[in-house]
């Protein structure tokens, strides 16, 4: 490769675009010698693939007229953060090890240079191989992804769903508005739709607060071919709902008022981030904190005499 490819070929691999005219201009060359070079380091990208196992090409943006390599390599994660990436998934315990390992090899290969891929090998061999996957052991990926474009189309969805309690197999129609993950397993968050049986027999209201569903709980899903829409002020925020909920337990929206221990605040306020102080005392705090259902409660019922005089508020 000449200085010219080369330059362009770093421009690529940083993120940046190429503009055939400007770039012909700034060489000194025709339109027609750059478009021969984007064709080279596309071959050359291309080639690539076998011995990066990663998948890049040089595309055309016909909107900006211009060219980009996607992804681009410095959308890589560096060492430091391929190692702390691994750590969360194996501590996470939400995926089968059938769908884990293959993604902690591709992290792992990305890790350069090889001296350090070899101590990352061997600081993460041990826990990997002793990694013990979520008892109903499913794949799950390709559902969560499935289940993540029905959220970002806002399709309304029919749902076959056995429940937790009894076991019981349930059919809901449900508008998905958003998936989290949380002790261990992944959840769909939905509203009740209005068409749903529930709703329409008067037992529940369509959106009084959000509903979770196990993924791995759900039998089926398919969309009813048609969508919901939900005025931007009231559209649906996961992480304002992942502040307020503990365990992914379902329930109204209310205020615990508690004291805590000084030496407990710290642990309570990373588990509830809406915790705010009211009073400040001697030995601890008189806190106030938002959640949905009975989880927070029983999270602060755990921490024993460092945990007192707790009332529970229905919000208005």
């Amino acid at each position: 490769m000449n200085k010219r490819v080369l330059d362009l070929c770093t421009r690529l691999i940083e993120g940046k675009t190429i503009a055939k005219t400007e770039t012909a201009r700034e060489y000194q060359v025709s339109e027609r010698t750059i478009q021969r070079d984007i064709e080279d380091l596309r071959a050359y990208f291309e080639d690539e693939m076998p011995f990066s196992g990663v998948s890049r090409t040089v595309l055309y943006d016909s909107a900006n007229k211009t060219y980009r390599l996607e992804p681009p390599i410095n959308a890589w994660l560096n060492n430091s953060e391929i190692f702390t990436v691994v750590k969360m998934l194996l501590d996470s315990r939400a995926l089968a090890k059938a769908e884990l390992e293959p993604i902690i090899k591709k992290l792992v290969q990305c890790v350069y240079p090889y001296k350090d891929r070899q101590v990352v090998d061997q600081l993460l061999k041990n826990e990997t191989f002793y990694y013990v996957q979520p008892l109903h052991g499913q794949k799950l990926l390709d559902r969560i992804w499935a289940l993540g474009k029905a959220v970002h189309a806002r399709q309304v969805l029919k749902i076959t769903y056995a429940r937790h309690s009894d076991g019981k197999v349930v059919q809901r129609l449900v508008q998905p508005v958003g998936i989290m993950c949380s002790e261990y397993y992944f959840y769909l968050l939905t509203y009740y739709d209005p068409e749903d049986a529930l709703v329409q027999s008067g037992e529940v209201e369509a959106r009084r607060y959000p509903n979770t569903y196990r993924i791995d709980r759900l039998q089926s899903f398919t969309a009813v071919g048609r969508n919901f829409s939900v005025p931007y002020t009231n559209r649906f925020q996961e992480g304002e709902f992942r502040k307020r909920v503990q365990f992914m337990f379902n329930g109204e929206l209310r205020t615990l008022k508690f004291w805590c221990a000084s030496h407990a605040y710290e642990a309570i306020r990373d588990r509830l981030p809406t915790v705010k102080i009211v009073e400040r005392q001697p030995d601890g705090y008189i806190l106030t904190a938002e959640t949905y259902g009975d989880g927070a409660e029983m999270f602060l019922r755990s921490q024993g005499d460092a945990v007192k005089k707790l009332e529970r508020a229905k919000n208005s």
